[in-house]
């Protein structure tokens, strides 16, 4: 049965989440840890919302081949570690996402990450209760694209809109006939939001958006 509610989907680097505060330190003390040379910040969070293989890939060639695995295994239990520990959501993201539950907007996660990166931040965070579905792409899916289609199908709103700061949320939502919002102000570039339907710069300014693309005839928030 469909549901005649409307979906927001959100992307969780660079769009709920500023995973500069814990993949950064956790890839340097990885690399420290190892007598290796540290790889710079912007190096790290050039991969941030990029498919998690890419970013390890990359991670491996920073390495000897012998330590490679290990330096890998190291940064990803620190990862995981920091991020109860010196995570922090964007400004304005548990307010915006108490009043867009309130107002009736059906919420869910669509991430690149793995399963247990994306479920430890929605846990250490608090945000369990605001999302009817959480999407991480793992081993299980092979693109954004192929995700939302899966969120489509299990909650089967009346319509939807993707919020995330990477070209392939935009082009994830229009592959489905979705709304696409670019975060500006997460780790993507301008030429990656070209195409997107509106663009905030803060995570307040989802209202407005959702105003200017809906109207009235939106959920209301």
């Amino acid at each position: 049965m469909d549901n005649m509610a409307d979906l927001i989907i959100f992307d969780v680097d660079g769009t709920l989440f500023e995973t500069q505060y814990v993949t950064v330190p956790a890839v340097q003390q990885a690399f420290a840890g190892f007598g290796l040379p540290v790889p710079s910040e912007s190096g790290i969070c050039s991969f941030f919302g990029k498919p998690v293989e890419a970013y390890e890939t990359w991670l491996e060639r920073q390495c000897p081949s012998g330590l490679a695995a290990a330096v890998v295994e190291r940064a990803n239990a620190l990862e995981l570690r920091f991020i109860g520990e010196l995570g922090r959501l964007y400004p304005g993201v548990r307010e915006g996402l108490v009043r867009l539950k309130e107002a009736g907007y059906i919420l869910a996660i669509c991430s690149n990450g793995p399963d247990s990166y994306v479920h430890e931040v929605v846990r250490a965070h608090g945000l369990v209760c605001f999302f009817s579905d959480v999407c991480a792409r793992g081993v299980r899916y092979g693109n954004k694209e192929e995700m939302v289609g899966v969120l489509q199908s299990r909650l089967r709103p009346k319509r939807f809109v993707l919020v995330g700061d990477r070209r392939e949320d935009i082009e994830a939502a229009h592959a489905h006939q979705g709304v696409a919002i670019a975060a500006t102000y997460g780790f993507g570039a301008p030429e990656e939001w070209r195409d997107a339907d509106a663009c905030m710069a803060a995570f307040p300014e989802i209202h407005a958006c959702l105003r200017r693309l809906f109207g009235s005839g939106g959920n209301g928030a």
